[in-house]
């Protein structure tokens, strides 16, 4: 049971493979903090979309909450905070900053560089991360899964008073740019940061 469980985490979002050309930088990210915030349902009353940012950059402590909400480790089993079918963990994300693209390597909680240059300019948000959410196409569930990681972050940005939106255009952005395994597709697109004051 023990093996079965490392093969799933193996293939699934806490060690997405990345191309043997992709850079190697690690950017090792603050704890997220786990405490704090909205009550509940203040939380869901302050949750909405908005398309327009500040352009002021997102301190690592709030990349890495927003993160760990995403598709983070939140139990000692190597259970997410997202729910997969069967927990097979065949999610991930991706978090574009003003200097490259970088994998959420969640068991570590360590950004790993994938690609290098300025990538938000291809989203024309002005947000200054933008996450890519990312499943494997073939698995029936990913649509759902991937529904439960964006809002997982709508929920953060509620509770943290940040803005955020999710879109399905602009998912192709970085075809044939972005090193995601075989049969992955990056299904929604989630541009996160200040409200525009």
């Amino acid at each position: 049971m023990a093996l079965r469980h490392f093969m799933l985490s193996f293939l699934g979002c806490l060690v997405l493979s990345v191309s043997a050309h992709a850079a190697a930088d690690r950017l090792e990210l603050p704890a997220p903090q786990k405490t704090g915030g909205l009550p509940f349902m203040e939380t869901l009353n302050e949750r909405h979309v908005e398309r327009t940012f500040d352009s002021r950059p997102l301190p690592m402590q709030e990349v890495s909450n927003i993160l760990w909400a995403a598709c983070g480790v939140n139990r000692s089993d190597g259970r997410l905070t997202v729910p997969t079918a069967m927990n097979r963990q065949l999610v991930g994300v991706y978090a574009v900053l003003p200097d490259g693209v970088y994998r959420y390597n969640a068991q570590q909680n360590v950004l790993e560089q994938v690609l290098r240059g300025d990538y938000l300019k291809q989203y024309r948000n002005g947000a200054p991360m933008v996450l890519l959410h990312v499943a494997r196409e073939s698995d029936r569930c990913s649509p759902f899964h991937i529904g439960s990681m964006y809002e997982n972050v709508a929920l953060y940005c509620a509770s943290a008073g940040l803005a955020n939106v999710m879109k399905a255009q602009e998912t192709d952005r970085l075809d044939g740019k972005l090193p995601l395994p075989d049969g992955w597709k990056v299904y929604m697109i989630q541009p996160v940061g200040y409200p525009a004051k």
